[in-house]
C-alpha cells in the first residue's frame, strides 16, 4: 500500500469518527429595555424568557456575555460587569468619559472591542482595563453607534448621523482611522453577526425594537426570524455567548395563581363541575391560563384527563363515577392555542379533588308477585335503591303522587288503590329519586 493511500484512508476514519459538535449560536442575549431585564431568545422557534430580574446594573445599549459567563453592560456614559445570570450583582464599573460608548463585541483574542462616537476601544476582562484603540475617520460626519459585530471575522458596526440615519461600517482594529463606510443600512436596533441558512450577515432588532431580522451582508437582503410580542420591546444588546458558556436557566415569572376554597367538590354525573377561577396570576407575553382536570396529583401535567378555557368541566368519558380526580389551573406559552408542556416556566396552581356521583336508582318488587289489585286493595312494594343513602323517592301510583323516604338501600312501602279505581294490573312510577348527593328525575 502506498503512503499517500495509507493517509488517504486514515484522514477518511478520523472524519467519521469526529464527533457532531453541537450549534450554541441559536441562542442570543438581547437587554430588554423595557424591563431593564436580560432575555434569551432561542431564534430557531422564537421562545424566549428573563434569565436576570430587573436591575440599574444592566446597560441601556448593549450586552456582552464574557467567557466566563459574566455580562458585560455598556451604556452611554458607564461600563458595568456583573456575575452570570440570574445574578445582577455588580463586580466591576467605570465610566466612559467624553468616548459615550454604545456598543460591544467580543473578539477571538480575549478583548471586547468598543465600539462609540468617538472612535474604536477595547475592554480586557482578564483585568478589567479599558484602552482606546483610535479614532474614525476624519471625513466621516458625526456619528453614534447602534452595535458592533463580526461577519466572516471582520468587524462591522451599524452608525448612524446626526439626523438618524443608520449606515453600515467595515473597521480596521488595529487602526480605526482606516475604516470603511459601506453604505446605507436598514437594521436600526442592536445587531450581532453569524449565519442564517448558511449565509453569513447579522441579526438585528428593527427600529421598534419588536422584532428579530437576519440581513445578508452580500446580498443586502432581510429575512424576518422572530415577529416578538409586543411586551418586549426595545430590544437592543444582542449577543451571543461563547461557545462552553453555561446557558442560564429561565427566571420564571410565570405564575398559574391560587386555586381558592379547600375539601373535595362533590358533583352529580348530570351536572357541570363550576369552580372559582384562580387568582394572583402572573403571565408574560406569550403565556396562556387554562384549566385542567388529571387524575394523580403526583404526576400532573402526565395525567391530565381533560383542558378548559373556563374553570369548568362536564362529566363524561373516560371520566368515571367513583374516581377521584383533581382540578387546577396551569400557565405557560401558549403553543397553537394550548399550554406548552414543555415550557421552562410551566407552572400550576394548587389543586383541588373532585368526585362524580353516579346517579341513584331503584328497583322495585311486590311479594307474592300478584300484580292485579282491585278497589280497596293494598300491596307491599319492596324498593331496592343504589347511591348514599338517605333517600327520597317520589312515585304515582293509583292512590296519586307520594314521597317517602328510606334510610337505608332498602325498604317497603304500602300502595292501595281507592274505592272506584277499576280493576286492573298494579302500576308504581318513580318521577323523582334523590340520593345523599345527587337528584335523577
Amino acid at each position: 500500500m502506498s503512503l499517500n493511500r495509507f493517509l488517504w484512508l486514515f484522514f477518511w476514519v478520523f472524519v467519521l469518527s469526529c464527533p457532531t459538535i453541537p450549534l450554541y449560536a441559536q441562542i442570543i442575549y438581547v437587554y430588554n429595555g423595557t424591563l431593564s431585564q436580560i432575555t434569551k431568545i432561542n431564534l430557531s422557534d422564537c421562545s424566549f424568557c428573563d434569565i436576570a430580574p430587573s436591575s440599574g446594573n444592566f446597560g441601556d445599549a448593549d450586552v456582552v456575555v464574557l467567557p466566563n459567563g459574566d455580562l458585560l453592560n455598556i451604556g452611554s456614559t458607564y461600563l458595568r460587569r456583573t456575575l452570570p445570570p440570574p445574578s445582577a450583582q455588580e463586580i466591576w464599573g467605570a465610566g466612559t468619559g467624553t468616548l459615550e460608548y454604545g456598543s460591544g463585541q467580543l473578539a477571538s483574542n480575549g478583548l471586547v472591542y468598543l465600539g462609540g462616537a468617538g472612535g474604536l476601544g477595547s475592554f480586557n476582562p482578564a483585568n478589567n482595563t479599558l484602552n482606546f484603540i483610535g479614532p474614525w475617520p476624519t471625513a466621516w460626519p458625526q456619528i453614534g453607534v447602534h452595535d458592533i459585530f463580526f461577519v466572516n471575522n471582520l468587524l462591522h458596526g451599524i452608525v448612524y448621523d446626526a439626523i438618524g440615519q443608520s449606515f453600515l461600517i467595515q473597521i480596521d482594529v488595529n487602526n480605526p482611522s482606516q475604516s470603511l463606510w459601506l453604505g446605507p443600512a436598514t437594521a436600526t436596533g442592536g445587531a450581532e453577526g453569524g449565519t442564517w441558512n448558511g449565509n453569513a450577515g447579522y441579526f438585528a432588532s428593527d427600529n421598534l425594537g419588536l422584532d428579530i431580522y437576519f440581513y445578508n451582508i452580500n446580498t443586502g437582503n432581510s429575512t424576518l426570524v422572530c415577529d416578538l410580542p409586543d411586551n418586549l420591546v426595545y430590544i437592543v444588546g444582542l449577543s451571543f455567548p461563547p461557545a462552553g458558556t453555561q446557558e442560564p436557566p429561565c427566571l420564571c415569572s410565570t405564575n398559574a395563581g391560587v386555586l381558592g376554597g379547600s375539601g373535595t367538590f362533590q358533583v352529580c354525573s348530570n351536572e357541570t363541575l363550576t369552580f372559582p377561577a384562580v387568582t394572583q396570576t402572573v403571565l408574560d407575553g406569550d403565556d396562556i391560563l387554562q384549566y385542567i382536570l388529571f387524575s394523580n396529583p403526583n404526576d400532573t401535567a402526565g395525567s391530565i384527563v381533560a383542558t378548559s378555557a373556563s374553570p369548568s368541566f362536564t362529566f363524561g368519558p373516560p371520566l368515571q363515577t367513583g374516581v377521584t380526580y383533581y382540578v387546577a389551573a396551569m400557565a405557560g406559552n401558549n403553543l397553537n392555542g394550548n399550554v406548552d408542556l414543555s415550557d421552562p416556566c410551566l407552572d400550576f396552581s394548587n389543586a383541588r379533588a373532585v368526585a362524580w356521583r353516579p346517579l341513584p336508582t331503584v328497583q322495585f318488587s311486590l311479594a307474592g308477585g300478584n300484580l292485579n289489585l282491585c278497589p280497596g286493595d293494598c300491596r307491599v312494594i319492596s324498593a331496592t335503591f343504589t347511591g348514599t343513602a338517605p333517600f327520597s323517592l317520589t312515585y304515582i301510583s293509583p292512590s296519586g303522587t307520594n314521597t317517602t323516604t328510606f334510610s337505608t338501600n332498602s325498604g317497603t312501602f304500602t300502595v292501595c288503590a281507592p274505592l272506584g279505581t277499576p280493576a286492573g294490573p298494579l302500576q308504581v312510577q318513580a318521577t323523582v329519586l334523590a340520593d345523599a348527593w345527587c337528584t335523577c328525575q
